[in-house]
């Protein structure tokens, strides 16, 4: 580790878990996945350990396990040593994750989003080292979130992982496998005074990602 790694707390912070215990959760847990989750456990998990940078969608009722598979698969990768960062739309969603964030905390998304918004994510700060080492992101509850809140995450990632990788502005995500998860019988994004056909044009099933 170089010397800006060695003072990066937020670095060092999602480094530090508990390797012993995920291995032992790991071998208590891995078994109880369903043929269903396990194919879609092995799809993710390939992409980010072999940087594959895919991005996933999963969509599953409430009560069918998904917080159950999103700690599995970010325990797992985990293990390896290697960054897998949890975010939730809601904030008691983002407490069922091990490490999870709200979204807009984690990753400076503007509270006031529009179609050509950034993360406010300064290059060569902490935050970016930390989002250059990240192999996963898993980001629960999506649809409740605006389709540009997923965007300007696109494009900042793209900008910050251009520094190290060639070709990565051309990457969806910068390259990073990201797994989106939620319900779209749910909530979907919430915005003030609009019409039915704006909430859906604003919900992430039409964005260009």
């Amino acid at each position: 580790m170089g010397n800006a790694s060695s003072q990066n707390r937020i670095l060092l912070n999602e480094l530090s878990y508990d390797i012993l215990e995920m291995t032992s959760t790991l071998n208590d847990n891995i078994p109880k996945l369903n043929n269903n989750q396990k194919d879609v456990f092995h799809a993710i998990y390939n992409s980010a350990i072999n940087n594959e940078g895919r991005t996933f969608f999963v969509y599953e009722y409430g009560g069918t396990g998904k917080t159950f598979l999103w700690t599995t698969l970010l325990n797992s990768v985990r293990r390896k040593g290697k960054i897998a960062l949890a975010v939730a739309s809601s904030g008691i969603a983002s407490l069922l994750l091990p490490g999870g964030r709200a979204p807009h905390s984690r990753f400076k998304i503007p509270l006031d989003i529009s179609q050509s918004s950034m993360c406010s994510i300064k290059k060569n700060t902490h935050l970016a080292e930390l989002i250059q080492k990240t192999s996963l992101i898993v980001w629960d509850e999506a649809p409740a979130n605006h389709r540009y809140c997923f965007e300007a995450l696109d494009r900042t990632l793209r900008d910050i992982l251009s520094e190290i990788r060639q070709n990565a502005e051309n990457k969806q995500f910068g390259g990073i496998t990201v797994v989106l998860g939620g319900d779209f019988r749910q909530t979907l994004p919430v915005i003030q005074n609009a019409t039915k056909a704006q909430i859906l044009r604003s919900c992430i099933v039409n964005s260009y990602l």
